[in-house]
């Protein structure tokens, strides 16, 4: 049986993007799509039985239209086709109030073999090569999993151990009724101990969320752990021949934290060997915009216009959404040629930022904002002179980016929460 595993679309993401005059389509909406649409073409071609979605389909819980329409186009080929398409919320996907319907339930009323879980479930998906036996464990969500009276006054740490605890008994009770001779797969949307969180999870500003073990979800039966939350590929199992526990990694960069992880997804087999079963995976890329960041110390330079023109030579910057911080005296700040830099960068796909920060060790202790400093620089300078804010640097400016980027597209929701 083959699978595509893939997760954290976040279709909607679209800062650094600007409007297409000939379709009016933002240009990071279409670089998601394009993203999306060369995974299910590789997905058709490699003739996969089942497409396997563990969650975050949209930036926020409020999706426009526009992205609805996108999202679903993206999926009408696999409809198409008859293959069956599995999705599973994610924090992303399921809104903050009670009884409100997830920004993918819509899906599950679109023509097709389309399953849609919002809490976890146990499952047969019935494919052209026979059946998959399915865990569907989306993002844990409190108020559907411990509504009991004797939750109220739990901290959020004990909060979290009884949704552990609580996940981890439901693998255990439902593994054990599935049939050993079928392919089974546990599909979900959380962290896992010992997962590397690279890119826009790395330093974000979230609540205490819970986590799993791997050991407590490759249960037997289960031949395969496909997993969504967290935009680095990565395989978790502690042991190199146990049952894969596999991160697919988003399709397209949200952010420049993820400018160093290769994005894109996961195809899966499992076979019978005999009496047994053999999963074997592999990690196909997409064509994700690539991200430069170009962090330069040019305190030494005499000519730091000069120094920059030519760091941006070597890095080949076109079609590329790029960031420059130059790190500079405070007598040098008037001698750095902002038009001759933006000139260089017209290759581009996007400039980020542009970004002169007065080194530490020469500014005065008041900041300087001069008039003609964009607000990426003015926080860059601020944050520059305060240590408690140094390691939320990234995080910091990309918010305050993706929330001025927002202002014209109605309120951000949970764009704020983990990725």
């Amino acid at each position: 049986m083959k699978i595509l595993h893939t997760a954290d679309i976040h279709l909607g993401t679209n800062t650094f993007g600007t409007i297409d005059p000939k379709d009016g389509l933002n240009t990071r909406l279409k670089d998601f799509r394009r993203c999306f649409d060369a995974m299910v073409k590789r997905g058709l071609e490699e003739d996969i039985d089942v497409f396997l979605f563990c969650g975050d389909a949209f930036r926020t819980t409020r999706p426009t239209p526009t992205q609805q329409k996108v999202f679903a186009q993206c999926l009408k080929p696999l409809a198409d086709a008859g293959v069956p398409m599995v999705m599973l919320s994610g924090n992303h996907d399921h809104p903050v109030s009670y009884g409100k319907a997830t920004s993918i339930d819509i899906f599950g009323y679109l023509t097709g073999d389309v399953h849609v879980f919002r809490k976890p479930t146990a499952a047969r998906i019935q494919t052209r090569r026979g059946p998959l036996q399915l865990l569907a464990m989306p993002w844990p969500v409190r108020s559907v999993l411990l509504a009991g009276a004797e939750y109220k006054r739990m901290t959020p740490e004990a909060l979290c151990e009884a949704i552990e605890q609580k996940y981890h008994a439901f693998v255990k009770k439902e593994a054990a009724r599935f049939d050993p001779a079928l392919p089974t797969v546990l599909a979900g949307h959380f962290s896992v101990t010992g997962s590397l969180k690279g890119g826009s999870e790395a330093s974000t500003l979230m609540l205490q969320e819970p986590v799993l073990s791997p050991v407590q979800l490759a249960v037997p039966p289960i031949d395969y752990v496909a997993l969504g939350h967290i935009h680095h590929h990565q395989n978790c199992a502690t042991d190199a021949d146990a049952v894969p526990v596999v991160y697919s990694s988003s399709i397209e960069r949200v952010t420049f934290r993820e400018r160093d992880s290769r994005k894109g997804f996961v195809l899966v087999t499992i076979a019978r060997q005999g009496a047994s079963k053999k999963t074997s995976y592999r990690f196909i890329e997409t064509p994700a915009r690539r991200f430069i960041a170009l962090d330069l110390d040019l305190k030494s330079e005499a000519d730091p216009t000069e120094a920059v023109l030519k760091a941006i030579e070597r890095e080949k910057v076109a079609g590329s959404i790029i960031r420059v911080r130059m790190k500079i005296t405070e007598s040098q700040w008037s001698t750095i040629e902002v038009s001759r830099i933006r000139h260089a960068l017209k290759p581009a796909f996007a400039i980020a930022a542009i970004d002169r920060i007065i080194d530490s060790d020469t500014r005065k202790h008041v900041t300087s904002v001069h008039r003609e400093a964009s607000l990426k620089e003015a926080l860059t300078s601020y944050i520059a002179q305060r240590n408690d804010l140094k390691e939320l640097e990234d995080a910091l400016i990309e918010k305050a980016l993706a929330l001025d980027a927002g202002l014209d597209q109605g309120p951000l929701a949970a764009s704020a929460s983990a990725s």
